[in-house]
């Protein structure tokens, strides 16, 4: 296990010893990653690995075997000839969709078939999403190293308000009164007495996932505090504001506060090209909501 590092010390006693209250939250609501998870996510880091491999492993999780399935028979693949095996539909999505699907199949039983269906539920979720996309496509218009993790950071930077929401929907609620990301943090602390950034960074921790992914969740809101990832901590900022802009959230932007960016700023982005990246993410966002229904 990766302990953390410096960047993290101001949070440090709270990863390492984390308070009783969010170790038995996150231990009663999150699932540990399934063995197939781990499995593929390790096969998917050999370019080399060939399809075969990847369909036997699959097939051990039905779930997911049909989620790729689904996928390779949609009108996003436009195949002609319908696709039958799990060979031919990982030969067709390719390594990279795999990927996705694996992660996002791993955060979608992390937020639940009864918090997805619920309102506030659909809203981070479908934003969260969002946020993923925008920042694959901005990391790819910078010309950028690192594309997949910024997705996936930004697929997961608000795993922790799924965990409040899960725990307390009636006290979540109240924190949708508050206006500014600032005053959201604050209740976040009166309420949990942790905020959403911070039971987020735990929960990958907890994970295994690599050091980098939790220092992004952690400073998403504030990227100039981390000393590592600061690249990818920029980027996703930046899509978190425009997902925001474009109506995928719980608290909706105005296009003013691009201005006010962190993360704008410091990957000096236009807001063409910030624009260009929301439609440019339409239908595969279409496609994963579809794929996940």
């Amino acid at each position: 296990m990766i302990s953390p590092t410096k960047d993290l010390s101001e949070k440090r006693d709270l990863l390492i010893k984390p308070r009783l209250d969010m170790d038995g939250l996150v231990k009663t609501k999150i699932p540990p990653l399934q063995g197939t998870v781990l499995r593929l996510t390790e096969l998917l880091r050999d370019i080399n690995v060939s399809s075969k491999t990847l369909a036997d492993t699959v097939g051990y999780d039905p779930i997911l075997a049909a989620r790729i399935l689904k996928l390779a028979n949609s009108s996003f693949y436009a195949r002609r000839k319908a696709v039958t095996t799990l060979h031919q539909a990982i030969e067709s999505v390719g390594t990279k969709s795999l990927y996705d699907l694996v992660m996002l199949g791993a955060m979608s039983e992390s937020f639940g078939r009864e918090i997805r269906d619920s309102v506030l539920g659909r809203t981070v979720w479908e934003h969260s999403l969002a946020v993923g996309l925008v920042a694959r496509e901005l990391s790819k218009t910078l010309g950028l190293r690192g594309a997949e993790e910024s997705f996936l950071c930004g697929l997961l930077h608000d795993i922790g308000k799924i965990l409040m929401l899960r725990s307390d929907t009636e006290r979540f609620e109240s924190l949708l009164d508050k206006r500014t990301e600032a005053e959201m943090f604050e209740w976040e602390q009166r309420i949990y007495g942790f905020d959403h950034t911070e039971v987020g960074a735990y929960v990958t921790y907890k994970w295994g996932l690599p050091q980098s992914i939790y220092n992004v969740i952690m400073h998403h809101h504030q990227p100039s505090k981390t000393s590592t990832s600061t690249v990818v901590a920029n980027v996703v900022n930046a899509a978190d504001l425009v997902a925001n802009i474009n109506g995928y959230g719980l608290r909706l932007a105005e296009e003013g506060e691009i201005f006010d960016c962190e993360g704008v700023a410091f990957l000096g982005l236009t807001r063409e090209q910030m624009f260009e990246a929301w439609d440019n993410i339409q239908e595969p966002l279409e496609e994963i909501i579809w794929t996940f229904n």
